[in-house]
C-alpha cells in the first residue's frame, strides 16, 4: 500500500526524461519564472511519448522543480533546472579513439568520406515520411508551417557503432517520388543523379550541444553526452533551398575540416 506524500522512483524511461527536460532547460536557457514548452512540443523535441512526458513532469512537480497554473498558465519552472542539468560528460577524451574526419560544407555524402579514410559505414533509414515540420525548418526553406515537408531519419553506423543521427528535409512539390529511392544513399546524389539538381552552395552552423531525446538513444550514448550538431542548408543556382539536414556526431569521435578557395 502507497503511504501519503511519498513519491514513487521512476521507471528509468520517465527518469530519462525528466533528465532531458533539465537538459532542455539547460540548452534553452530556461530560468527560474520560465515557462517549459507545452507537452505535445516536449514530446516532439524528445522523441517520446505524452503519457511519459506526463509522468516526468508529474514527478519534477512532486519535487517542487515545475508548477503548472490553471488555464493558459502552462508550467512554469520554480527550481534551477538548468543548472542541475549541466553535464558530468564534459571532458571529452579521444586520445584512444579513432578520429573520424568529415568535410565541412561538402556534397559528399559521409559514405564516400569515410571510404577515403579505409571505412564502410551501414545505413539505417529509421523513418520517411511527408509531414508538417517545425516553424525553424520551414522557414529555412521559406514555406508557412501548413507545408508538409519530407523528412528522412538515418542513423551511420560504423563496426557495429553509431557514428551519426540525421534528419534531412527536402520539399515534396520539387521531389514528389523522392521516398521511392533508395535512401541509404547519398541525399545530393540522388537528386543529382534522379533530378538532375546542382548543388549550388551549402551553409553549415556548428556548435557543440549536450545530447538529450532520440539523437542521444539513436547514438547509444547517455543523455548530456556531448554532441557535434551541424545543421546545414545547400541551395541551388538561384539560392532557393533543397536540402535542410540536421546532423548530429558523438564529439569525441568526429573532427570538423573546413577548406575555402580564396578568389
Amino acid at each position: 500500500m502507497a503511504v501519503e506524500g511519498m513519491t514513487k522512483e521512476p521507471t528509468a524511461t520517465v527518469g530519462r526524461a525528466i533528465h532531458d527536460i533539465h537538459l532542455l532547460a539547460n540548452v534553452d536557457e530556461l530560468a527560474v519564472g520560465d515557462h517549459l514548452p507545452p507537452e505535445r512540443a516536449l514530446a516532439e523535441r524528445l522523441q517520446v511519448s505524452r503519457s511519459t512526458i506526463r509522468a516526468a513532469l508529474d514527478v519534477m512537480r512532486a519535487r517542487g522543480e515545475i508548477s503548472t497554473r490553471r488555464g493558459r498558465g502552462g508550467t512554469v519552472i520554480v527550481a534551477d533546472i538548468a543548472h542541475a542539468a549541466l553535464p558530468s560528460r564534459v571532458t571529452v577524451n579521444a586520445k584512444s579513439t579513432r578520429i573520424i574526419d568529415r568535410t565541412s560544407a561538402s556534397t559528399s555524402g559521409l559514405p564516400h568520406m569515410l571510404a577515403s579514410q579505409g571505412m564502410s559505414c551501414v545505413t539505417h533509414v529509421l523513418d520517411a515520411q511527408i509531414q508538417h515540420c517545425d516553424e525553424r525548418i520551414c522557414q529555412l526553406f521559406h514555406v508557412p508551417t501548413s507545408q508538409p515537408l519530407i523528412r528522412v531519419e538515418r542513423v551511420r553506423v560504423v563496426d557495429g557503432t553509431p557514428i551519426s543521427y540525421e534528419q534531412t528535409y527536402l520539399d515534396p512539390r520539387g521531389y514528389p517520388d523522392f521516398l521511392d529511392f533508395d535512401l541509404t544513399r547519398s541525399i545530393y546524389q540522388l537528386l543529382q543523379f534522379n533530378h538532375g539538381t546542382v548543388i549550388h552552395a551549402v551553409e553549415e552552423t556548428i556548435e557543440t550541444i549536450p545530447g538529450f531525446g532520440r539523437p542521444a538513444r539513436a547514438l547509444r550514448l547517455p543523455s548530456g553526452t556531448p554532441l557535434l550538431y551541424v545543421c546545414s542548408c545547400a541551395t541551388d543556382a538561384l539560392g532557393a533551398t533543397v536540402v535542410v539536414s540536421d546532423d548530429v556526431y558523438p564529439a569525441a569521435h568526429v573532427r570538423l575540416t573546413t577548406s575555402r578557395t580564396l578568389g
